[in-house]
């Protein structure tokens, strides 16, 4: 039965729980991690992982290079007007990939591999195969592996798209944002959108039966007319899959981002309808809301493991085929290894330094403890199955989480009040009014926030 959405939210809501607070791609968040974690802390990692052999590996390739930087962008990228700029990056791809190889031993099936950037189509054809081939002859990708890529519709070719079908890619993210001229204007993109679609209609003749769109609200000269149809063409285009993300404004973190006109942002209350607006239209569309922002169809395998409490979150977005560790290859690319986060360099010249040197290009990391664990685990739940199970967390960490998470417990009495979560035979569960402060509701288990309130520099929750 499709849910119900209640369009008639309490402003008041918006107001009390819009902060600034973590996307939680991961826990604990990157402005935790150590930059005194060293390249031996991330080889003692990796060599411990190697020990798993049956274990499937994912993997996140970051190809850094843009022709031109979006205003509204947040992705570690570098702006080169032609490929030639990227003909040494493969071989610098292929020495890491090397390194890590030889760590990993007998470990080598692959169950995810995704590609980001950056424009990963940035790349020629000949450095496409060349890149896809680094992994291939090292690895066993596995038959039902997902091999995925992000796409920028302007540089993006027929041909490209027939190239990466016959590599094996089986699922593709375009990045749309939002289909109207004034607002691509307004951002710096400038987009056209009869080519978008004619390239996406052209990807179901190919055989892709995996795509996904990105959309974002909150961007500036967006109206709640304009966003509607926006999301309209989305739904009768109908992708399998949709990314709905708020706009994350960080001017003093993003210079590019002050070339934004600000009068022309929308209000935070405007910002917050454009969103409710947009997850209506897509749930009368019969798209099923999984995760805090995406939208995908019922009979996608994101809903199932949703409806069955399976689903999983990583740097590389929700999957139901993400393995226990997770290499990052390239340029400001984050690996997830034995219950270590590590970081490579963001500055290019850094890390073709350390590769070029026969090191690691790691920067900064963390190990986890138990209690970070812990805390990963049920955040996890929280933010990708909107449910919490007291007797499970039990079992797998051997604790009690009422004396555990006591205080933690009482300080989600506010949002029971709300209605936006609710708890029954120590099962806790976000209503459909709570997905939309999901976030707020995952901070309270954050032992990081507790401690320095001052390293909120995040993106607002809603």
């Amino acid at each position: 039965m499709p849910e119900t959405f209640d369009i008639n939210l309490p402003l008041e809501l918006v107001k009390k729980y819009d902060r600034s607070g973590p996307r939680y791609t991961s826990y604990p968040t990157a402005p935790e991690w150590s930059d005194q974690y060293s390249q031996d802390d991330y080889i003692k990692a990796i060599t411990m992982a190697s020990k798993d052999i049956k274990e499937p590996l994912s993997f996140y390739l970051h190809i850094p290079y843009c022709r031109k930087r979006c205003w509204f962008c947040g992705c570690n990228t570098m702006i080169a007007k032609s490929p030639s700029a990227a003909d040494e990056y493969p071989a610098r791809i292929d020495k890491e990939t090397k390194m890590i190889a030889q760590l990993l031993g007998e470990r080598k099936n692959i169950s995810q591999f995704h590609w980001g950037g950056g424009t990963p189509s940035y790349l020629t054809d000949e450095q496409t195969k060349m890149a896809f081939e680094i992994f291939s002859k090292r690895f066993s990708i596995l038959s039902d592996a997902e091999i995925s890529i992000e796409l920028d519709p302007r540089v993006t070719t027929k041909e490209r798209i027939t190239l990466l079908r016959s590599l094996g890619f089986n699922r593709l993210s375009f990045g749309i944002q939002d289909f109207e001229i004034k607002v691509q204007a307004a951002i710096g993109r400038n987009q056209d959108e009869k080519s978008a679609v004619e390239l996406y209609q052209f990807c179901r003749d190919e055989g892709f039966s995996g795509i996904n769109y990105d959309l974002i609200y909150g961007l500036p000269a967006q109206t709640m007319e304009s966003f509607k149809r926006t999301i309209e063409k989305a739904t009768v285009l109908r992708p399998d899959r949709v990314a709905l993300y708020s706009f994350a404004f960080l001017p003093n973190g993003k210079a590019h981002q002050k070339k934004i006109d600000t009068s022309l942002l929308p209000s935070p209350e405007t910002k917050f309808a454009l969103f409710q607006t947009a997850r209506r239209l897509f749930m009368e569309s019969g798209y099923v809301q999984i995760g805090m922002d995406h939208f995908v169809l019922p009979t996608d395998e994101l809903a199932i493991a949703a409806q069955n409490g399976k689903l999983r979150r990583n740097f590389m977005g929700y999957t139901v085929n993400a393995a226990r560790d997770w290499v990052g290859i390239g340029m400001s690319s984050i690996s997830y290894i034995n219950n270590n986060f590590a970081q490579n360099y963001s500055s290019i010249d850094s890390y073709n330094t350390a590769i070029d040197n026969n090191r690691f290009a790691v920067y900064r990391g963390m190990a986890l403890s138990k209690d970070d664990l812990i805390r990963q685990y049920v955040i996890s739940e929280l933010m990708c199955n909107f449910r919490l199970d007291t007797k499970t967390l039990n079992d797998m960490f051997d604790i009690s989480s009422q004396n555990y998470f006591k205080n933690e417990f009482a300080q989600l009495m506010p949002f029971m009040e709300d209605r936006l979560i609710v708890h029954e035979d120590g099962k806790y569960a976000v209503t459909s009014l709570g997905k939309i402060f999901v976030r707020n509701i995952a901070m309270t288990f954050d032992a990081y926030l507790k401690k320095d309130k001052s390293k909120l520099q995040f993106s607002r929750t809603i």
